[in-house]
């Protein structure tokens, strides 16, 4: 950070006095190997531990800095201390040039192919059944009776506490036994199809190893395989990288070859061989009918480091994406698409929201489906229509984490559709009452604790419902409680008081569906609560194309 503050005013300085090309190449370079050499980068390490380990265990701060830093650190310079680059853009250097990105173009080009929008239909009462679990976070290190209060990022793995047996609501991460409880209850459940939406390690980010992260996601392929003969749709979670976030597009071999060996019989060989190149696939589930596209939103991620020198549509997956879709609306198939981290969340690109939004106007009447995680929060994000006047275009849902971390009770949950018009009739949302089944060790059992159309008095799964719940989420005060536990994953008696500030905030994610909107939105909240995700977004900065 004080590298780059440097050679942001030495460039100032020189932007000033305009020095010719080969001139402002020769500055740059001089300031690239300076702030590059290994005894600056190794100084500012240090000083980012220290003043970390003013706030976090020493041991935390250096392996956090340690894993991470270097990945920032070489793409940020790799940017901003690029000749190329910085020449440009203070007028020195003719060429290359670095052209921004025309979003109103584009959405005017993928719309203007634009069919009639079809409305919500009357659905019949034959259905089936999908199954979503995510952000299982199994620590195979947890320990029952364990602190669940120890003073560092991740708790349950040692010294003498209250740790439960199925997990604690706590800063712990899911035991291994209650994947195994879960598995035992839904291998008896009518479910079509499995999606397993990413994030299986636990937390402790600070200790990560390729090697032993990779592993947690091996023994649960094993389990799924052991428990399920249905068909499975898994995609990847930041949590799934090494480092975490860090995805960089076209070299991750190790990482996708591993996950290749793993998934190749759930995906086929044309599916596989697809996300063997950057992690995403489509696949047609025949029993339903659907085309699930799995996407990996580490590509539109902002804290994946590997994308500050080009965020542009990296790995080209929403240009593919477009080209799926007009395949899929050609052929009459309906679509679910997956993606871990939701569009609205402040870990994805704005611009890269903006352009998915566009597809989605697009291709809304064959998307049936787009269903996310991460968060770990139960929750939704209204896709805002491009066509004035029309009814938003879409919803995006994330579900509840499987993981206990932090403070809620282990959750997956079941949507159910119309067999005849492929459009989503409920949502069931299942939960694990810790404070009941920690009195028990022999066994656990997930309970039905809501559906939506009841619990929201919801007339449907519409978008326009989902919009107008949102809105009650902020005008009723019994609305916007219930919501807020729901949200949370906890049972009413947990959860705190949801005020009028929690309410707004509340409202803002789930009525909007990109980040710079949910900040514009929740104004009243202030600049502080938000600075994390501008920082991120400023980082990356817009989408540009390389004109040579």
């Amino acid at each position: 950070i004080l590298a780059i503050a440097f050679a942001v005013l030495a460039l100032q300085v020189t932007a000033r006095r305009k020095p010719d090309c080969l001139q402002c190449h020769a500055i740059v370079e001089a300031l690239k190997d300076a702030v590059g050499s290994g005894a600056f980068l190794d100084s500012g390490a240090d000083i980012l531990i220290g003043i970390c380990s003013l706030f976090e265990h020493h041991d935390v701060c250096k392996g956090l800095v340690d894993i991470y830093g270097p990945g920032y650190a070489e793409n940020t310079i790799a940017k901003f201390l690029s000749p190329d680059y910085v020449c440009s853009k203070i007028g020195s250097c003719a060429h290359p040039e670095y052209l921004l990105e025309n979003l109103t173009q584009y959405e005017r080009e993928v719309l203007q192919d634009m069919p009639e929008i079809q409305p919500w239909p009357q659905t019949g009462n034959e259905t089936f059944f999908v199954l979503q679990v995510t952000d299982m976070h199994i620590d195979f290190f947890y320990q029952p009776g364990s602190e669940v209060d120890c003073n560092y990022p991740l708790c349950c793995r040692t010294g003498n506490g209250t740790a439960g047996y199925w997990g604690s609501r706590a800063s712990c991460d899911t035991p291994p036994q209650t994947a195994i409880a879960f598995l035992e209850q839904i291998k008896s459940l009518p479910i079509s199809f499995v999606v397993w939406t990413g994030d299986n390690p636990p937390h402790d980010v600070w200790a990560y190893e390729r090697e032993k992260e990779m592993n947690v996601t091996t023994k649960l392929t094993q389990m799924f395989k052991d428990y399920l003969q249905v068909p499975m749709f898994p995609i990847i979670g930041n949590h799934d990288c090494f480092p975490m976030d860090f995805f960089h597009p076209g070299h991750e071999q190790v990482l996708l070859g591993n996950l290749t060996n793993l998934w190749g019989e759930w995906l086929g060989p044309d599916q596989i061989q697809q996300f063997s190149q950057n992690g995403y696939y489509s696949a047609l589930e025949p029993t339903t009918g659907f085309r699930i596209i799995g996407l990996n939103n580490q590509l539109g991620d902002n804290m994946n480091g590997w994308l500050i020198p080009n965020n542009t549509d990296p790995a080209g997956m929403l240009a593919w994406l477009r080209t799926e879709l007009y395949q899929a609306e050609a052929n009459n198939e309906p679509v679910i698409i997956l993606g871990h981290i939701p569009h609205g969340d402040k870990y994805i690109d704005s611009i890269w929201s903006r352009h998915f939004r566009t597809l989605v106007n697009r291709f809304q009447n064959t998307i049936r489906g787009q269903f996310f995680g991460h968060t770990h929060q139960d929750e939704f994000f209204v896709i805002h229509s491009l066509i004035p006047g029309a009814d938003p275009a879409g919803v995006y849902i994330a579900a509840p984490s499987f993981g206990t971390y932090s403070d809620q009770n282990p959750s997956f949950r079941l949507y159910e559709y119309d067999v005849k018009t492929h459009h989503l009739v409920n949502i069931h949302q299942y939960r694990l009452p810790l404070y009941t089944a920690n009195q028990n060790t022999e066994s656990a059992t997930f309970e039905e604790v809501f559906n939506f159309k009841d619990e929201y008095n919801m007339p449907d799964m519409s978008p326009l419902s989902f919009a107008a719940l949102a809105d009650q989420v902020l005008d009723n005060e019994a609305t916007g409680q219930k919501f807020y536990a729901n949200w949370l994953a906890q049972y009413p008696f947990e959860a705190k008081k949801c005020d009028k500030k929690c309410q707004k905030y509340l409202y803002c994610r789930l009525s909007n569906d990109v980040f710079n909107d949910v900040f514009a939105c929740d104004e009243e909240a202030g600049f502080s609560k938000y600075i994390f995700g501008l920082l991120l977004e400023s980082a990356q900065g817009p989408w540009e194309y390389l004109i040579e």
